[in-house]
């Protein structure tokens, strides 16, 4: 009988360290990929905004008045209404994917237009083209409604941002990703109920005697600890999957920050198995403590 109990109790074990593993990972996912704020966080830590500003300078097309120099001061003032635009499209296309939210954000480029307004009226003073030598207010006014009037065509009032524009910008077909992010919450949420059964049902092999649940339940949760904290192979896995992701959207420059924003997703997996590894060494130490079970004696007749 003791032999048969031994037996599931080691199935239980190896159940329980399999699905307490795939708990922290959810876990970690849970608190990374699929946190709007980390995601937010991330980009600002990367300077992820300045890499995709200097790709953006390499395709504007030359025109009057907008030299490199303009640019770079464009993009030094633009900056922050850039970073609170993406914050408030990371936040909303996270709440269309996870809560099923509508998505349909409508940005004003105004500040955009009144940005390149200021700084072409600035250089037209500066240094006027031949043609308004000795004009009058009135002439260089009629200039400047033109030069306003191309720069409205060019940049256009506002940019809606949906479901289908979001996926082609993120590369991603935002639906699907939906449905996987709804099958990893039901699969943590499964996965938590798993661990508890499982624990009920190895107290329950070993026929619920401290002693032997203490000790089984201490080594399953070290060896969690062991696999859950194993953090420079995981920081190579991800590091390999980063770069190509990095390398598909065309932002080569990110390639040297990639190992930190790895160790910033492998953190809460790493502390999780920290924990279990205290928690295991604590239930081990513990086992000790407690008297092993004696066999019932017979009475004589």
């Amino acid at each position: 009988m003791s032999i048969v109990r031994g037996f599931f109790a080691g199935v239980f074990c190896f159940l329980l360290l399999v699905v307490l593993v795939l708990v922290g990972l959810l876990t970690s996912l849970n608190l990374t990929v699929l946190d709007a704020d980390f995601a937010t966080n991330e980009l600002e830590k990367l300077d992820i905004y300045s890499a995709i500003i200097d790709q953006a300078k390499t395709m504007i097309p030359s025109q009057p008045f907008i030299d490199s120099t303009v640019i770079d001061e464009l993009a030094t003032e633009l900056k922050p209404w850039i970073e609170e635009q993406a914050s408030t499209v990371i936040h909303a296309v996270y709440g269309y994917i996870k809560e099923g939210q509508s998505l349909n954000v409508d940005i004003s480029l105004e500040p955009v237009r009144a940005a390149v307004k200021e700084k072409v009226a600035a250089a037209l003073m500066d240094s006027p083209p031949a043609m308004l030598q000795g004009a009058t207010q009135s002439q260089i006014d009629v200039y400047m409604s033109q030069v306003y009037a191309g720069i409205d065509n060019a940049i256009p009032s506002n940019f809606v941002i949906n479901d289908a524009v979001a996926g082609s910008l993120l590369k991603i077909p935002l639906v699907p990703l939906r449905t996987v992010v709804s099958t990893i919450n039901a699969v943590y949420i499964c996965s938590l109920i798993a661990a508890v059964m499982l624990l009920l049902l190895l107290a329950l092999a070993h026929w619920w005697q401290p002693r032997p649940i203490a000790r089984s339940t201490g080594i399953t949760f070290i060896l969690v600890g062991v696999v859950c904290t194993l953090g420079p192979l995981l920081n190579y896995l991800l590091v390999q999957f980063l770069s190509q992701a990095v390398g598909s959207f065309g932002l080569a420059g990110l390639q040297i920050k990639l190992n930190q924003l790895a160790s910033d997703l492998t953190a809460p997996v790493r502390m999780y198995g920290i924990g279990f590894l205290i928690s295991g060494a604590a239930l081990i130490v513990i086992s000790f403590l407690f008297r092993p079970a004696r066999s019932p004696r017979s009475i004589p007749a």
